[in-house]
């Protein structure tokens, strides 16, 4: 069982910081998810475990043993990446094998390890065929299967999806967390864009953020399992980043703090919100966010005019604008009756409600999720 560990890890490139004070605990046959915006690192960091990019600072370890300047052969470690990179002159037997085969491994071992594999990714009846004759999905369950026979101490995937139409990334995705439970001795860590595959295959995700926007500190935004940063996150931006619609803000002012969360001031109305405001005072400014799902409409002390629905069948997406506010709004709702030009009530739940400081810090919710 293998755990990766880092400590105030940083990285440069000609000067400017990818990467500043990663500081992260990876557990044995955990799996964890990097994601983040483009050019906040999240390749970069994956890159550097494998040893493809340079410490620049800090110590990288694989169980207890510092890898700063181990050579990538030797980290006992697999890289899946985002193209298949399969020989296309080689059955997909052969492909599985190369690099066992180069190893010197007895040919009953390489055999061994390739049939497992193939039994693992559901490949039996294909290991004759070339590269050519394979699907997308196919072709990526090869390239895993090649990871697979080495036996690594910790796999890597690099946005190993991200080729694939949306039907086969879904299919693909439940083999990935099917091959997790197979292989539970081995870490996993894995780089994507896409919120689902972060939602669904983490045990814990690694928000990161790109390191120009925080300067001098770490651009870890946040560490946790999905629900920890879909309901609590730490700061502005994970309540903004996660979560598809975003996060709907509002700019509201602390009225006083509540023995069950705080009372604040919007748009000239009261509104309650069910977060720990101990160290508040009153007058200060704060943000107040409420996902699309918990926007209850039809109801409340606020009007907003429908400008459009996105109607998906289970449920709608509804985009509002404040008659007297700039910004959009979003509702996620079932009631397929609503219409664009209508204007529409709608309340905010004080136990759905999140609270953040003028720094972006979150105020601890005391609401259950």
């Amino acid at each position: 069982m293998t755990q990766v560990s880092l400590h105030h890890i940083a990285l440069a490139y000609n000067g400017q910081h990818v990467l500043n004070d990663i500081n992260l605990s990876i557990a044995p046959g955990e799996f964890c998810v990097f994601i983040g915006p483009s050019g906040c690192g999240k390749s970069s960091l994956l890159r550097l475990i494998a040893g493809l990019e340079p410490v620049g600072a800090g110590t990288l370890t694989i169980d207890g043993r510092t890898i700063n300047d181990v050579a990538p052969a030797e980290r006992h470690i697999a890289m899946v990446f985002q193209s298949y990179a399969l020989y296309p002159h080689m059955t997909v037997y052969d492909n599985m094998a190369f690099g066992l085969t180069r190893q010197r491994l007895d040919k009953a071992e390489i055999e061994r390890r390739v049939m497992e594999a193939s039994r693992i990714l559901q490949l039996d009846a294909l290991l004759a065929r070339k590269p050519g004759a394979l699907s997308g999905g196919q072709r990526q369950r090869v390239a895993i299967g090649r990871a697979i026979v080495k036996k690594p101490k910790v796999f890597l995937f690099d946005e190993p999806l991200s080729n694939l139409d949306a039907s086969l990334r879904a299919q693909t995705r439940l083999e990935i967390a099917r091959l997790h439970r197979e292989l539970n001795s081995a870490s996993m860590i894995y780089v994507t864009h896409d919120q689902v595959e972060a939602m669904t295959l983490a045990d814990k995700i690694v928000l990161l953020r790109p390191a120009a926007e925080v300067p001098g500190q770490s651009n870890v935004a946040q560490i946790g399992t999905p629900l920890e940063l879909y309901h609590h996150p730490a700061n502005l931006f994970a309540a903004g980043f996660i979560g598809t619609p975003a996060m709907n803000f509002f700019n509201a002012s602390l009225t006083s703090v509540l023995q069950n969360g705080i009372a604040t001031t919007l748009q000239g109305r009261a509104c309650a919100a069910a977060v720990d405001g101990t160290d508040m005072v009153p007058g200060a400014a704060l943000t107040l966010g409420i996902r699309p799902e918990h926007l209850v409409l039809g109801q409340g002390e606020w009007q907003a005019k429908i400008v459009h629905v996105e109607a998906l069948g289970e449920h709608s997406y509804v985009h509002l604008r404040w008659s007297d506010e700039a910004s959009m709004l979003v509702a996620k709702t079932q009631d397929d009756s609503l219409r664009v030009g209508q204007t529409v009530a709608f309340s905010l739940p004080a136990a759905a409600l999140h609270a953040f400081r003028s720094d972006g810090v979150a105020l601890r919710r005391l609401a259950s999720n």
